[in-house]
């Protein structure tokens, strides 16, 4: 039977009373509409009746199916993905994308751009921390969800007329082609470092993927680079005749912007912001030498929309990192916590010799490694045993890895460090708060402000976890 005409499709949808597209069945919710996709390992054809019997109204798919509902049949999934671009009117394409790529920063970099925008027109954001569209907040299972979920964030944001989204790609989504019929009006890179060997299975495999985001960039858009990035020679070359090209760096006169006499503290930052040869003291909220760089890449991307040097400056002195990224507290103790998001060997270093200087008793670490990072958990507790005093290892999504193997490739090559290891994750902080005494710090790395575990295999099974800002809030005895 031939594909019908993908305008009679659209009159079959528009006679349907049609809520949203979903590619996950048990997602599905009344009135939503199932895509059906063949993966390496599911078929979503195979869940066509479970969507039917939590209330989908309709089911697109590549082949007939034998359900109780209209089945709209396309030649591929991307053929399907096209069919809910033309029925939502192509919402993409009525937005300016701004894409940001990295091993670390991509969420500070893209939820704290997004503040600044949305202090004079309309943004959205779509990443880590879920989509957050018109002070609504919205669950994701990905950093870069899939092309259907991202074309119902899309069709949001077009009807509340949403002048910028601001994106995080993960080399997961950008080797996947996730995202890949999104035009970007810039892509930041803020850094390639080592990270998800699990999948790409090579350092190049996983920085060709990074790099992949300049391809995305529309003609005459605009690829901001971290000229201090061993990379940075390579996006550039990519970039070189098809998108312009603005770079940021901390003292690197060479950068069209750059910061020096960098000073932080635990409270934040200072530096001298520099661009065209135009000197402004900054002020910022976000502590550490890394958030200097941060902030120096939403820079670079603010100039490159046109903003002028003084009010750049301005506005990085308001912005506010996310919760639970370098976050501290002050324990009842005497002692103080800091939660950070840091969960690969690149972030971890960063953050503990960023911390030291500031640590006036022990540096005290819980930290663990998600069970598709097992093959670094090595290198994490070798970092650890190099720069902490005290290491607590713990659980951080296992994902159906037995804990027991992932404490044992963490402490496989840990030297004589004091180290313990304690699976339930809150007992560890605990645990880690009554070792500390005044003066200590204790460094909570990994999970930054997510209130949840993976513990079985994949993302399926998401188990509630009181969190590490709750866990190492909570009183410390005496």
């Amino acid at each position: 039977m031939p594909t019908p005409a993908i305008n009679s499709q659209i009159e079959v949808l528009k006679s349907l009373p049609v809520s949203q597209f979903k590619t996950n069945s048990a997602q599905i919710e009344v009135n939503d509409v199932f895509v059906c996709r063949e993966g390496i390992s599911h078929d979503g054809h195979s869940y066509a009746q479970q969507a039917v019997s939590r209330g989908a109204v309709a089911v697109i798919a590549n082949r007939p199916l034998d359900i109780d509902i209209p089945v709209i049949i396309t030649d591929s999934y991307y053929q399907s993905l096209a069919l809910v671009k033309a029925y939502y009117g192509h919402p993409h394409q009525k937005i300016k994308h701004i894409g940001v790529t990295g091993t670390n920063g991509k969420t500070t970099v893209s939820h704290c751009l997004n503040q600044i925008l949305n202090q004079t027109t309309t943004s959205a954001y779509i990443g880590t921390l879920g989509a957050k569209l018109a002070g609504s907040n919205y669950p994701l299972e990905n950093t870069t969800p899939d092309g259907v979920t991202l074309l119902n964030l899309f069709h949001q944001m077009a009807q509340r007329e949403t002048e910028f989204n601001l994106m995080e790609l993960s080399s997961h989504a950008l080797a996947q082609d996730r995202a890949g019929f999104v035009s970007l009006q810039i892509g930041i890179i803020t850094n390639i470092g080592r990270d998800h060997l699990d999948y790409h299975k090579t350092k190049d495999a996983y920085v060709q993927a990074k790099l992949q985001l300049i391809d995305r960039i529309a003609p005459n858009g605009t690829a901001v680079i971290n000229l201090d990035d061993p990379h940075a020679a390579a996006a550039i070359e990519r970039a070189s005749g098809r998108v312009n090209v603005v770079t940021f760096g901390i003292e690197n006169a060479q950068a069209h912007v750059f910061a020096t006499n960098v000073r932080t503290t635990r409270f934040g930052s200072c530096f001298e912001l520099r661009i065209d040869g135009e000197c402004f003291d900054v002020n910022s909220q976000m502590p550490f030498t890394f958030n200097v760089e941060n902030a120096l890449a939403i820079a670079a991307s603010l100039l490159s929309l046109g903003w002028q040097p003084d009010r750049i400056a301005a506005a990085l002195q308001t912005i506010v990192a996310p919760d639970g990224r370098a976050q501290f507290l002050s324990l009842n103790n005497g002692a103080t916590g800091l939660v950070d998001y840091a969960h690969n060997a690149d972030g971890l270093s960063k953050l503990l010799e960023d911390v030291r200087p500031y640590t006036k008793g022990r540096l005290i670490v819980v930290t663990g490694v998600t069970g598709d990072r097992i093959q670094d958990a090595s290198g994490i507790g070798v970092l650890c045993s190099q720069l902490a005093d005290t290491a607590v290892f713990t659980s951080d999504n296992p994902m159906g890895v037995d804990q027991e193997d992932i404490f044992r490739a963490l402490t496989s090559q840990v030297s004589k460090v004091p180290h313990f290891e304690i699976s339930d994750r809150a007992e560890a902080i605990e645990f880690a708060k009554q070792l500390s005494v005044a003066g200590d710090l204790i460094v909570v790395c990994g999970k930054g402000s997510e209130t949840h575990q993976y513990i079985s295999n994949g993302k399926g099974d998401r188990q509630q976890y009181i969190g590490d800002l709750a866990a190492l809030s909570s009183e410390v005895a005496k």
